[in-house]
């Protein structure tokens, strides 16, 4: 069943949630990620379809939007995702701690800390003197040296949190145009270099985003603590490892109440390279793996060119269509996108077993233009769906408006202007 804009609903889903004071509210300001969903969809969807006590999914987590959502309306949450950024942000915006003044007290000793400590951390960051200058090398070395190595033993929920904090400030002392999502010298910051304008104050930018992410922090564990008192419990949020969206391994078959979550979109983002400076810096990239990531994230672009020879085939006659037009033109692309609806493929079919009987799953995702050939990406992905064994409960819209970071794409690339909400339910009680 195809539905276009002009018969499907209209959500303005910042209208539908007006408890919800902006985007950025509580621990939803701490890190930046590409292509973050607003807190109102989780918010809307999980007011109509979960109930306090159940136990929500979002198996392309990221940032863990949908699961900080959760926890606010009393439900517990888990989240799957191969980024290996997402547990650290995870544990920052939705842990819990017994005594808040001790945490901040812990947080802020770091910031004074890293002052001292010696500048001998090296990233295993290709081209480090090209994307930072000396003064922000030095004091990122500092700044996660001292927390990786920790020589107080400081609490691992401390240190957790401080390290979201000084990956906050990667890109704020980066020679790469922070107004662009992948990392990048553009004119601009070329124009900056050459004046000595670069910001790089890094203890002075940990000092500053640890102050207002405590601030975000403390409010928002308050407001679970104070919630928790009624419901007569807290509510976990939880990271499922070893896992990823098509397999969706350690999570037993009907054990979710509902799902919702805001897949990759077919061609639109390289999330690792978004944020492989943060990564580097944390240690949590080396040699080969940030390619080895790329490799396996959904709608990946790292396809051998050998195997994009043959005209691709899905299986769903229009796709097919475009498969094809665009194989012409660019071959690996097509391959791309075919690739992309067979990992969106499975990872439906995992949500279905995942699922208990007669639950609800929300996905979010936006249409695409690739070689300047539309892509139906909500009408494919609904009737990936249907064959998978959900009923289509409903199909709706909401428009862009804001964009924090700019994509540097190719101009055939098209920018997707709405993203489409679209409802399933699993068949049962």
């Amino acid at each position: 069943m195809k539905t276009d804009q002009y018969t499907a609903k209209d959500f303005s889903f910042r209208k539908t949630c007006p408890e919800i004071p902006n985007t950025t509210y509580l621990t939803h300001k701490i890190h930046s990620y590409p292509a973050k969903f607003i807190p109102h969809i989780p918010r809307w969807f999980l007011k109509e379809y979960g109930r306090p006590g159940n136990t929500i999914l979002d198996p392309f987590c990221g940032s863990g939007t949908a699961l900080v959502e959760a926890n606010l309306l009393g439900i517990n949450a888990l989240g799957v995702d191969i980024n290996p950024l997402a547990q650290m942000l995870l544990k920052a915006k939705t842990g819990l701690v017994d005594n808040h003044d001790k945490f901040s007290s812990q947080c802020l000793d770091i910031v004074e800390k890293t002052h001292e400590y010696p500048p001998n951390y090296v990233p295993d960051l290709p081209n480090l003197d090209t994307w930072f200058l000396p003064q922000a090398r030095k004091e990122l070395s500092q700044i996660f040296g001292y927390l990786l190595d920790n020589p107080h033993q400081f609490p691992d929920e401390v240190i957790d949190f401080m390290l979201v904090c000084a990956s906050s400030v990667v890109r704020k002392v980066c020679n790469a145009d922070p107004q662009i999502s992948k990392p990048f010298i553009s004119k601009r910051m070329r124009a900056l270099l050459k004046e000595n304008s670069v910001e790089q104050r890094a203890l002075h930018l940990l000092k500053h985003n640890t102050r207002i992410f405590l601030d975000r922090k403390i409010k928002y564990m308050r407001t679970i603590d104070n919630l928790g008192k009624i419901w007569g419990y807290l509510p976990t949020s939880k990271m499922v490892m070893n896992s990823d969206a098509r397999t969706l391994r350690n999570i037993r078959n009907q054990s979710i109440d509902s799902i919702i979550t805001s897949p990759p979109y077919a061609n639109a983002q390289e999330y690792f390279r978004s944020i492989k400076m943060e990564l580097y810096w944390l240690s949590l990239l080396d040699g080969d793996y940030l390619k080895q990531l790329n490799k396996e994230i959904v709608g990946t672009e790292s396809l051998p060119i050998s195997e994009c020879r043959d005209t691709p085939e899905f299986g769903i006659k229009e796709l097919d269509t475009a498969l094809e037009e665009i194989h012409l033109i660019d071959q690996k692309r097509a391959h791309i996108v075919l690739r992309y609806f067979q990992d969106m493929q499975a990872s439906i079919e995992q949500c279905y077993r995942v699922l208990k009987p007669g639950a609800y799953f929300g996905l979010l995702v936006g249409d695409n233009v690739i070689r300047k050939i539309k892509i139906n990406t909500h009408s494919f992905i609904q009737e990936i769906a249907e064959g998978t064994g959900f009923s289509t409960e409903t199909v709706g819209y909401d428009r862009i408006v804001a964009r924090r970071l700019t994509p540097k794409r190719n101009v055939s690339a098209g920018l997707i202007e709405i993203e489409w909400m679209l409802i399933f339910r699993k068949p049962g009680l």
